[in-house]
């Protein structure tokens, strides 16, 4: 544990001293489990970055438990998108997923293997490897902590260019996240975490720190009223 401890602050000192730029992303959403195979989830999401919104976005998804260790989903996407000149252009994004998951001891990790298509107005824009069409692999390890709501993670997120413009097909971006999930009684998580945007290969090449804050409410849990106080 004091490794992965070291390991975490060591990623949080790099993001600081490299990143170029700055985002804070805001989510608020809620998830209900249908039965053992089916659940789903809605969310609202925000970017902030240099005083603007700059992405604001709703988020439907239907997941499926194929096996224990394996999960398929589907989320649809609503985005706008604000471009230079202060106009927000509009998208239908559809993401389809297969996560990979297991654990040992008190280790978890996973891999998300995520095939992304939109459709956007606006004319001819540039490539966004969040906006367009995209392969993405996601690897994750986390760690739970004994007696603790707190439940640190470090992840990847490696994006791929498809399409066949000029610096398409190859890999264009690779997203570091170093956080915690956060669990404020049974029915309310908080996910806080660092991200860092390193782009390459691609017309705007650079980095980019996030901070995200995420909460997540579970209705089954308080519908039934049988979730602790915690908020």
């Amino acid at each position: 544990m004091r490794v992965f401890t070291a390991f975490i602050l060591f990623l949080m000192i790099a993001f600081f001293g490299s990143a170029q730029d700055f985002e804070l992303w805001n989510s608020v959403g809620a998830s209900y489990k249908l039965n053992d195979q089916v659940s789903f989830s809605a969310s609202f999401s925000n970017r902030v970055g240099e005083g603007n919104v700059k992405t604001f976005f709703p988020e439907a998804t239907v997941k499926y438990k194929a096996f224990k260790w394996a999960h398929i989903s589907m989320d649809y996407r609503l985005v706008s998108k604000r471009d230079d000149i202060g106009n927000y252009l509009g998208a239908n994004r559809m993401n389809f997923n297969v996560k990979l998951r297991n654990s040992f001891k008190r280790f978890k990790y996973s891999c998300r293997v995520r095939y992304q298509m939109s459709s956007r107005g606006g004319g001819n824009q540039a490539y966004e490897s969040d906006f367009d069409e995209a392969f993405r692999f996601k690897p994750v390890i986390a760690y739970k902590i004994r007696k603790s709501i707190f439940e640190p993670s470090f992840g990847l997120d490696f994006f791929y260019n498809p399409t066949n413009g000029v610096y398409g097909n190859r890999f264009d971006k690779v997203r570091y996240a170093i956080g915690s999930s956060i669990e404020l009684g049974d029915a309310h998580d908080l996910d806080v975490s660092f991200k860092l945007d390193q782009r390459f290969n691609s017309s705007n090449n650079g980095t980019k720190l996030i901070f995200a804050l995420a909460y997540t409410a579970n209705l089954n849990k308080l519908l039934k009223g049988s979730a602790k106080k915690g908020l």
